[in-house]
């Protein structure tokens, strides 16, 4: 769940709650999330949809090679995994095609690497936030 006020947006998962710095206006976005004992994590937010918001690439505050797991955006079913252990993907390549509601969601690799660890399957059922892949 999130919510949005002034700037900052409250981010709520499982308990958990992080604070996120937000910058811009409009449709494009850049969110800054604060994690206790870790470097921030920035990521550029396009709106897309009044009801969702797409994370289009990440900028990591300091390190472009460390992992990145791309986790489930809306609960749904797998209905395509493009990839697979070791393989090497590039920027903005479809890793995982969820379906939700009866509409297909494309989940792009936020930068290029190597998928380490595949944490779905097809047909699989996800939540929100769930880790799918990591990439490194």
């Amino acid at each position: 769940m999130v919510e949005a006020e002034r700037g900052v947006w409250l981010l709520r998962h499982d308990g958990q709650q992080t604070v996120a710095a937000v910058d811009g206006s409009g449709a494009k976005l850049t969110v800054e999330i604060r994690r206790p004992g870790a470097d921030p994590l920035l990521l550029a937010v396009e709106v897309t949809d009044a009801r969702r918001a797409k994370i289009a690439a990440p900028a990591r505050a300091g390190n472009d090679t460390a992992p990145v797991t791309m986790r489930s955006p809306i609960p749904g079913r797998v209905v395509k995994l493009l990839v697979k252990s070791d393989d090497v993907v590039t920027a903005g390549q479809t890793v995982i095609v969820l379906e939700a509601m009866k509409m297909e969601n494309e989940l792009r690799a936020p930068r290029a690497g190597r998928v380490t660890s595949v944490r779905c399957a097809e047909g699989m059922a996800v939540e929100a936030g769930q880790d799918l892949v990591t990439i490194v």
